[in-house]
């Protein structure tokens, strides 16, 4: 069972959260959640995240780009500073599991605890322990270069995945925590004959009809995954191993700008528990969240625990193989269709491409929409070269005869700013579809220049999106996959370049 503690004194969720207001650290809104705001970082600090370059799995690590090494002695000595600051602080500690993984958080926040107490699995019954635990050392409020002479940034977040030790300073943000632990948990899983995945999966209440949902922000991973009619698996770290899936997770971390309770029910009611934590929102007069209010950041966030939710899966269980494998993507141009069958060769092609597309509002600067590029959509926590991961992928979808489809969550008619983004009973009816079997029997045609095939037709969705999207723009978007795939053509075969890569 996970144990939190401050010193000889054993705390609760509750405890923690009172003694986080009365450091004035957040407050309680008029539903009693606990609400804070994360400061400057109110994402990913990806700029002063490092690892260290080990000798024992350097090899291992697709060095650059994301993965960018600390100098060793420089590393060495910026843990070794924050992890006794951090000790020295009677910190508050927590210890529980993420999947097979013992994790231990020590910081000198309380809510973060509380966030730990979410997040991470309470018990790991079902599982053997692999290795040494994870260790997170955490001084949120303190900046990295206080700490650590001959380090210049406020804030860091250092990994060094060989001896399993993480510490983060100089930044609030809770998502550090839940990032570095499962990014461990991602280089180390194949060790032991698991493949880890960035992504949510939910099944019927059974086990059964298990289904793999890829997706990068705001493509709508966790929405869909929450779904009324199945059980949820985990919303974002599932392993897939040769008795099937299971999650990593003890909660959920939701997107929350816009949310609605008439679209996103379960998500909603989930956000105003009491063991909820919201960051970066906006409050009203009233202390109600004005979820569309994106004055402070468009990532707001909200952590739960699973139990939050209504229909959960069983945790500490597996479901059963999947049957489907979805990549979400939220196409801005108008250029993929809603809904595509990929073969093998697809399916690594898309994979390890990533794709999504960024609009005016996601991120500073942006204007325009972007084409933006994740391999295995989620680059920053799946630290092993992307071609190793889509191996093990494919490997999976082979021996289990799963099916993968490409799902276009975003924008039609035109794209955006001309038609408009797909509804949500559009994308639910949709994968609903797939997850039935019933989408694989329907009539298909070729996609142009991707190739794969798309359904001409679906119950229940309106045949005007019933489209292959616009042939001319996805010409456009195609030259954007080529251009980006050439950095992973060093590891990538070229049976796989000539088979998947698009017609231009």
């Amino acid at each position: 069972m996970s144990q939190i503690t401050h010193g000889e004194t054993s705390l609760n969720f509750n405890q923690l959260i009172e003694a986080a207001v009365d450091l004035k650290l957040g407050a309680l809104n008029k539903f009693g959640v606990f609400v804070t705001s994360t400061g400057k970082f109110t994402g990913r600090a990806t700029k002063q995240r490092y690892f260290l370059k080990r000798s024992a799995i350097a090899p291992k690590v697709d060095w650059g780009g994301v993965n960018v090494e600390l100098d060793l002695a420089l590393g060495e000595k910026c843990i070794s500073a924050i992890k006794s600051k951090v000790e020295s602080s009677k910190p508050y500690v927590f210890k529980g599991n993420a999947g097979a993984f013992s994790v231990e958080v020590s910081s000198m926040s309380p809510w973060h605890i509380a966030f730990c107490s979410n997040m991470f699995r309470s018990t790991n019954v079902h599982f053997a322990e692999v290795g040494a635990p994870i260790k997170v050392w955490h001084a949120p409020y303190l900046k990295a270069h206080d700490l650590v002479e001959g380090y210049s940034d406020e804030a860091l977040i250092l990994l060094d995945l060989e001896k399993r030790e993480i510490v983060i300073a100089g930044t609030s943000y809770a998502g550090e925590i839940k990032k570095g632990v499962f990014t461990t948990c991602n280089f180390w899983a194949p060790e032991y004959g698991s493949f880890p995945m960035h992504a949510s999966a939910n099944c019927l209440e059974d086990g059964s009809s298990s289904c793999v949902l890829f997706g990068l922000s705001g493509t709508g991973k966790t929405t869909l995954s929450a779904s009324p009619d199945r059980s949820l698996i985990g919303d974002d770290e599932i392993i897939w191993d040769d008795n099937g899936l299971y999650n990593l997770e003890g909660g959920c971390y939701a997107k929350l700008i816009d949310l609605k309770s008439e679209s996103e029910p379960e998500i909603f009611k989930a956000v105003h528990t009491s063991h909820a934590i919201m960051e970066n929102v906006v409050l009203d007069a009233s202390g109600a969240v004005i979820f569309e209010d994106r004055s402070k950041t468009e990532n707001t966030r909200g952590s739960y625990p699973l139990s939050s939710i209504e229909k959960v899966f069983k945790q500490d269980c597996r479901a059963q193989n999947p049957e489907n494998v979805v990549f979400l993507t939220a196409d801005a141009f108008g250029a993929l269709p809603p809904v595509a069958l990929l073969n093998e060769w697809q399916a690594q092609y898309m994979f390890v491409s990533g794709y999504t597309a960024k609009v005016a509002g996601t991120e500073v600067g942006i204007k325009e929409p972007q084409a933006a590029f994740s391999a295995c959509f989620g680059a920053p926590f799946m630290p092993r070269p992307p071609a190793f991961y889509a191996q093990q992928l494919i490997e999976k979808v082979k021996k289990t005869g799963a099916k993968v489809w490409l799902l276009n969550t975003g924008w039609t008619h035109g794209g955006y700013g001309v038609g408009e983004r797909f509804p949500i009973k559009v994308s639910r009816a949709l994968l609903k579809a797939v997850q039935s079997g019933s989408l694989a029997t329907a009539k298909m045609q070729k996609h142009p220049v991707f190739g794969f095939d798309v359904p001409m037709s679906c119950e229940g969705v309106d045949p005007k999106y019933m489209n292959l999207g616009d042939v001319e723009k996805s010409k456009e978007l195609a030259q954007k996959f080529v251009s980006n795939f050439k950095k992973y053509s060093a590891h990538a075969s070229p049976e796989l370049v000539e088979k998947a890569s698009p017609r231009v």
